[in-house]
């Protein structure tokens, strides 16, 4: 069964709001930068993975996708003396706009669509002290 894990270091970016702007008097919808530039570290890092676990086109056929987002402790927590553990994450953002930049990120470089998607989980925690944050991702083929 094909595979490929993915540690993107850094700051989940939640997908933001499309912006709208107006050109030669037509609306057109763009992507927010911090949006964009996610996108771009996300497939940066989808591209080495593949490398690395030698795939040299995208997955065909339905997916198996597995997301962990580690989400930066709070700054009142680096003071404690006692260690703070890894944990649940209930702020904001949402675990669906997380897991559409990252979708969109990998897609045509891990996978052709993210529709290929047939089993998800994305969990949001908050990372241990001494920990930073960043995006585990682990893709693989689902056999029929």
């Amino acid at each position: 069964m094909p595979k490929v894990r993915i540690t993107i270091p850094g700051t989940p970016v939640a997908q933001g709001r499309p912006r709208l702007t107006t050109f030669g008097g037509h609306a057109r919808a763009y992507d927010p930068k911090k949006s964009r530039d996610w996108k771009t570290m996300v497939k940066e890092f989808g591209i080495q993975a593949m490398r690395e676990f030698e795939h040299e086109n995208p997955f065909q056929g339905p997916l198996k996708v597995w997301i962990k987002c580690i989400m930066p402790l709070p700054k009142s927590s680096h003071r404690k003396r006692t260690p703070v553990p890894e944990k649940w994450n209930i702020k904001k953002p949402d675990v669906d706009n997380l897991y559409k930049g990252i979708a969109d990120g990998l897609e045509g470089v891990v996978y052709h669509n993210d529709s290929q998607i047939c089993d998800l989980q994305v969990i949001k925690k908050t990372a241990a002290q001494e920990k930073g944050p960043k995006v585990m991702i682990e893709i693989s083929t689902i056999d029929d």
